[in-house]
């Protein structure tokens, strides 16, 4: 069994992997790895006795200054601080790039553009060849993967789909069996080029291929000799070469045309970059971007950028062993595969390790023939890869790892749960304790970094295996994940379990929770990659807190969790049950429980029988309906009750200046009632209890649940939005003297007032025109141009491009980008200025004029261009956006029983036409008046800011 290598120093891992990647370290005249110190004298006077870690030169001696600064820091350090003084040693230098590390996680900068690098689209995290490095001399973004090759890969899935076609008429069924047999076809045209590859680049002695078995030489066989070939002697004898035959069955296709046509799409295609260090990832692009597009084979794609963050947790060296029992198609192996190669001595006895037994993982679908296919074309690992449900056979792999690094099945149940500790049919649990068994007692440090479904946090079935995880690891840390970072495939929030010392009995007394927002992409279907700094960042700088000054961590978003609180609260590991969102320790007055101060009036729903209570009442009943921003009640139900309703139902009536709180569905919203009313049951009633009326003022009350919003989603299931009574009556909340709640309810009530009257300038305002009759009327159509938009490939959209692409979601809401869309500038897509007015067809009429954006838009938008010599853009705005013609436009649609407005009926829309000038000064006037309603809005987002700022006092926050 093979142990855990003990951990090596930082520089140690840098040098290793410098090697690596041909940089040289040893002396002599072509050393271009100086430590210490930088190579010339003349340089080492610059610097003034500073001692940079590492200064990289490039081997070519036409260029003097250097090409990469790194600062190393021990794990736990400030990175940022590494950064910035690799930056001054560099400013002094002249180097471009800046790299700081602990030896697992970088960060970099581009010393003239002052930004991160980023390479073929992603944030550089590793160290990378002098090649690249050249490269990133003027500018931090670079791409190395030819633009043939980006264009050919997205030709790629078109052609998976023309042939899923093919392959249906063929008798295939969909999914993984059309799926599978076109893997098959591509796998033998990635091989086949690689194999050529390593030939074109003198790596003889790495090929495994004979020329003859290469997609170069029999692609142009046709009919039964091609099918025959590949199926007779190309299949039989690549298996026999990697040893394993059973990845490389005959091919099912029957018409040989059907296989002809295919290889004949596939062939043009330049699918291997030789200016990429990655000569495999082609195969791994369509994976992703098919599994993308076919929901039922989602289950086999890990989001890559989740599972380098498991796998850089887990730090696997040459030497350990690392079991994926649901492997999928191997993208944690593959991963895993990557890091141990990028950072261990490159000795062919480490190769053999690494290649032959080091990576293992069970797929329990035919996806485990895709498994193997993916690993060697990245470097092998493949015959640790077997066909089988993991669940069945747990004596085969019991005290067999080092480490397991696996994204579970979730909500399975299965029929193998006997054959473990705690029996169940869940698989959830079963799958839990596979992992850990599989893990040997025997190493040094057998660790785990499992993704588990939410549920698996708090459930109080699944208690004991909670119990059962914590008595046989040490959990470091609990990764909470954002809802979305599966789509398209699953919106199941999901954690990553860390743990370590699995076995050892180790007493702990604390472990972390990390609760990820932004995992830079969008939590969408599109998941589009964002800008700036990433959660998942954060956490691998800082994936050491216990070695981290305690204020930068907690500062960072870390939560430490006692052992004892998790013990106390039936072992729930969800860090919302523990967070403090108000620390007491700063409120300088008395503390109270909600149940304490308040009886909890549950509010109800009259049964059918009851209805008749409805009629004649004069007491409203209350939904979530009726409250409006800010606590305010409106009476949008209309359903009043009798008094001699309350004596034969089970409504409560609640008396005046009850605070009624949302404990369901939008739970934290709250109003306080200046009337009797009754509500349903999405509130509770806070009433103050007696001989609590001199320490509480109802309107302090009201004011201080306004701030519950965060505390009561910690007691909130993720199935279903619940706070039960019984959590409500926990909850503390501050209460000052009455004397001083007097004057806060003084000061926050006038702040309101204030919103309250700003808001309705702003909801009562319509720009009023008055039409006069001489002005007369034309037909929108005779003075505007009409032009659907068109729908660019969602492959071109991008966020960090110049070129806008409108959307209908943004006219609706045009203050913010949030939806925002980009393309490429090169793209043919109709595009509008930055005044044009585009009118949504679709749903509710909607008029915008873009405010400065501009860009293609798409079909569910008309660009208006007036006649500016007849008609001025912003005189035709107003008019369209008044009440008038927005009813109009609403009676057209609901009058031709559509869901939008048709360019016919838009066309005859009659446009009142004064002269020019007069249109100018009418613009003039509203303009202004639409100036005064936005000054309003500021007021209500400046006082919403002072009453939470006062909100904040009371809490202590």
């Amino acid at each position: 069994m093979k142990t855990f290598q003990v951990e090596q120093g930082v520089r140690t891992l840098v040098d290793e992997q410098l090697k690596n990647l041909d940089w040289t370290l040893t002396s002599g005249k072509n050393c271009n790895v100086f430590q210490e110190q930088p190579r010339t004298v003349e340089e080492r006077k610059r610097l003034k006795g500073k001692r940079p870690d590492y200064v990289l030169y490039s081997k070519d001696s036409s260029r003097k200054e250097p090409l990469i600064i790194i600062e190393t820091k021990k794990p736990g350090a400030n990175l940022d601080e590494a950064l910035k003084q690799g930056d001054e040693y560099a400013g002094e230098l002249g180097a471009p790039i800046v790299f700081a590390t602990d030896g697992v996680y970088y960060k970099t900068l581009h010393t003239k553009k002052h930004r991160p690098l980023f390479l073929n689209g992603e944030e550089v995290d590793e160290l990378f060849r002098e090649l690249e490095a050249i490269k990133f001399l003027e500018d931090n973004e670079v791409n190395t993967i030819s633009k043939e090759v980006i264009y050919d890969r997205q030709q790629l899935i078109g052609i998976f789909e023309d042939s899923n076609n093919l392959l249906r008429d063929e008798g295939f069924r969909a999914g993984i069996e059309r799926f599978g047999e076109f893997s098959n076809i591509l796998f033998l045209k990635l091989i086949g080029e690689l194999e050529d590859l390593k030939e074109e680049e003198g790596r003889n002695d790495e090929v495994v291929l004979d020329k003859y078995l290469r997609w170069s030489q029999w692609k142009n066989k046709k009919g039964e000799e091609l099918l025959n070939f590949v199926n007779d002697t190309v299949l039989p004898k690549i298996g026999k070469a990697y040893e394993d035959e059973d990845i490389f069955t005959s091919l099912k296709i029957q018409n040989p045309e059907i296989l002809k046509k295919i290889i004949e799409k596939l062939d043009p295609l330049n699918l291997i970059n030789i200016d990429s260090d990655i000569k495999g990832d082609s195969f791994e692009y369509f994976l992703k971007q098919s599994t993308a597009t076919k929901n039922d084979l989602g289950e086999y794609f890990t989001p890559r950028h989740i599972v380098k963050v498991m796998v850089k947790l887990l730090n696997p060296q040459i030497g350990e062993t690392i079991y994926d029992p649901f492997c999928g198609t191997g993208g944690t192996l593959i991963e895993t595969f990557k890091h141990i190669s990028h950072n261990m001595a490159h000795t062919k006895v480490n190769w053999k390790q690494l290649r032959e037994n080091t990576l293992f993982g069970n797929e329990i679908t035919t996806t485990a023939r895709i498994t193997k296919m993916n690993m060697i074309l990245i470097g092998d690992g493949h015959s640790g890869i077997q066909q089988k449900n993991s669940l069945k056979n747990p004596d085969e792999v019991e005290n067999k790892y080092d480490i397991v690094v696996t994204n579970m099945p979730y909500s399975q149940k299965t029929e193998y749960g006997s054959y473990y500790d705690l029996p169940s049919t869940n698989g959830d649990s079963i799958c839990v304790q596979h992992c850990i068994k599989a893990i040997d007692k025997a190493s040094e440090n057998g660790r785990m970094a499992l993704i588990v479904p939410e549920g698996f946090l708090f459930r109080k079935d699944l208690q004991k295996t909670r119990e059962y995880l914590l008595d046989r690891c040490v959990l470091k840390s609990v990764i909470s994940l954002p809802q979305g970072v599966f789509l398209p495939y699953t919106g199941v929030k999901t954690n990553i379990l860390y743990c370590t010392d699995v076995k050892k009995k180790k007493r702990q007394e604390k472990f972390w929770y990390f609760d990820v927002k932004n995992d830079g992409y969008s939590l969408d279907s599109h998941r589009r990659k964002l800008e700036g700094k990433t959660d998942l960042q954060k956490l691998l700088e800082y994936r050491k807190p216990e070695d981290q000054n305690q204020k930068d961590i907690l500062k960072v978003g870390f939560l430490q969790i006692s052992m004892e609180e998790v013990k106390k609260n039936d072992y729930v590991l969800s860090g919302n049950r523990y967070k403090k969102i108000f620390d007491f320790n700063n409120v300088p007055w008395e503390i109270y429980n909600i149940g304490e101060i308040c009886e909890i009036i549950n509010g109800s729903t009259p049964s059918t029988k009851e209805k008749k209570y409805w009629d004649n009442g004069n007491i409203p009943w209350f939904t979530i309906e009726d409250i409006r921003e800010q606590g305010r009640i409106i009476n949008k139900t209309q359903k009043f009750i009798t008094r001699e309703g309350f004596k034969n139902s089970s409504l409560r009536l609640l008396p005046k200046n009850t605070v009624l709180l949302c404990c369901t569905a939008s739970v934290g919203e709250y109003a306080i009632n200046e009337i009797e009313l009754t509500t349903n049951q999405q509130f509770n009633g806070l009433v103050i209890k007696k001989g609590y009326e001199s320490k509480i003022l109802p309107k302090f009350l009201f004011w201080a649940v306004a701030n519950l919003k965060e505390e009561l989603q910690k007691y909130v299931s993720s199935s279903f939005s619940y706070v039960s009574v019984g959590k409500l009556k926990k909850i503390d909340i501050p209460i000052p003297p009455i004397e001083v709640q007097k004057e806060i309810v003084k000061e926050l009530d006038s702040y309101q007032k204030v919103i309250d009257g700003a808001r309705q300038v702003v909801e009562n305002y319509k720009p009023n025109i008055e039409v006069k009759d001489e002005w007369g009327e034309v037909e929108l159509g005779t003075v505007c141009i009409y032009e659907g938009g068109t729908q660019p490939p969602k492959n071109t959209f991008k966020t960090s491009l110049q070129k806008g692409y409108i959307r209908l979601l943004q006219i609706r809401d045009y203050k913010s980008d949030n939806r925002a869309v980009y393309i490429p500038t090169n793209e043919r897509h109709k595009t509008c200025d930055a005044t044009d007015i585009m009118i949504g067809r679709y749903g509710p009429p909607v008029f915008q004029i873009l405010k400065g954006k501009k860009g293609a838009y798409n079909v569910a938008l008309i660009k208006t261009v007036p006649d500016e010599t007849k008609l001025q853009k912003k005189w035709l705005y107003y008019f369209l956006i008044s009440d008038p013609v927005q009813e109009h436009i609403i009676s057209l649609s609901e009058r031709a029983r559509q869901a939008g407005v048709s360019p016919k009926d838009l066309n005859k829309l009659l446009i009142p036409l004064p002269d020019i000038e007069e249109q100018k000064e009418i613009v003039i006037s509203l303009e202004e008046e639409e100036n005064l309603i936005n000054q309003n809005i500021k007021i209500i987002d400046r006082f919403k800011k002072k009453i939470q700022k006062k909100l904040d006092f009371i809490w202590g926050k």
